[in-house]
């Protein structure tokens, strides 16, 4: 994340640990650049731009400012992340085979969390209707 042009999702925000009303704050008068698989997608330089803003009010609490702080530096390219194209040798076919065993992996382990979390969904729902 450094140019303007590169876009965050909610979800991108959520992974900095902002709550959800931190976040509505952040994209409240910001107008999706576009929507990928049903997720709005905002323009990093939009986001900056919020972020700064809502960093300006005073009443905004110390450990939601460390968080915004953190989002702002990866969105000015300031984070000590270095993306690397691991697959930069490969072939376009060899790219998409190695993509796309990945996506396979990953839907394996969201389907395994979506598992698991619906289990201590009913889990939390039996304990709060035995109270």
């Amino acid at each position: 994340m450094g140019n303007g042009t590169e876009k965050v999702t909610k979800l991108h925000l959520q992974a900095f640990g902002l709550s959800d009303y931190v976040i509505k704050q952040l994209v409240k008068g910001l107008d999706a650049a576009s929507t990928n698989g049903g997720r709005k997608e905002y323009f990093a330089s939009d986001i900056k731009a919020s972020v700064e803003k809502r960093l300006e009010n005073h009443k905004v609490r110390a450990a939601n400012q460390v968080k915004l702080q953190r989002v702002l530096t990866c969105l000015n390219g300031e984070s000590n992340i270095i993306q690397v194209d691991f697959l930069k040798g490969l072939s376009p076919e060899k790219k998409i085979e190695v993509l796309r065993a990945r996506i396979q992996e990953l839907e394996v382990q969201e389907q395994t969390l979506t598992d698991e979390t619906e289990q201590l969904l009913t889990q939390a729902r039996r304990m709060v209707a035995s109270k």
